[in-house]
């Protein structure tokens, strides 16, 4: 909710899912609901826009 970096105990992780692109890691927050945080490099560059390609290939040959 904040958008700050917060230490949680390691009590409050409910659980870790290793998928083939990330790492999930479901945290219970002191507001009372469970929080997702997803990590990894596969997740980071998904979720970037892909760099644009220059003119000239765009254009067939």
């Amino acid at each position: 909710m904040t958008r700050t970096d917060e230490l949680v105990a390691d009590r409050r992780i409910r659980s870790v899912v290793n998928h083939p692109t990330h790492i999930a890691l479901h945290v219970e927050c002191p507001c009372g609901r469970v929080h997702v945080y997803r990590t990894g490099r596969r997740w980071a560059a998904a979720s970037r826009p892909a760099p644009a390609r220059p003119a000239a290939e765009l254009t067939p040959a």
